[in-house]
């Protein structure tokens, strides 16, 4: 998929999905434009809160995630920063997932070996 085919609203849930298409005046945006809408105006939509915000962040990382390398030489500055910042906050929110389970992992070990169920606690 490329970033200038349309933005799959259908993976949203139906009234996202129109406050997306009432955004764009009816069209479906290309997943460009929606990776290019800052997350407090979508946040200002009916329908758009943080857990929805996130899918729809997601769904344009996956979508941006296939671009090219050189379909990235044909985006402004201004656009290669914005994609920048999307990714470095996507990376920090998954390193907090990471440590979050890594967390409950060791708690499960700990908490076998206590019983007697492993060798030894990590």
């Amino acid at each position: 998929m490329q970033l200038d085919d349309p933005f799959p609203v259908e993976h949203l849930p139906r009234r996202v999905q129109e406050s997306i298409l009432d955004e764009f005046q009816g069209r479906h945006p290309t997943a460009l434009e929606v990776a290019r809408v800052p997350d407090a105006h979508w946040m200002r939509l009916p329908g758009i809160g943080p857990t929805t915000l996130a899918r729809l962040r997601s769904l344009t990382e996956e979508l941006c995630g296939q671009v090219q390398p050189s379909a990235l030489t044909k985006l402004t500055v201004s656009q290669l920063l914005k994609r920048h910042d999307r990714l470095i906050t996507r990376r920090e929110q998954l390193q907090v997932k990471l440590r979050a389970i890594s967390d409950q992992l060791r708690a499960s070990k700990t908490e076998l070996w206590m019983r007697g169920m492993t060798a030894r606690a990590e």
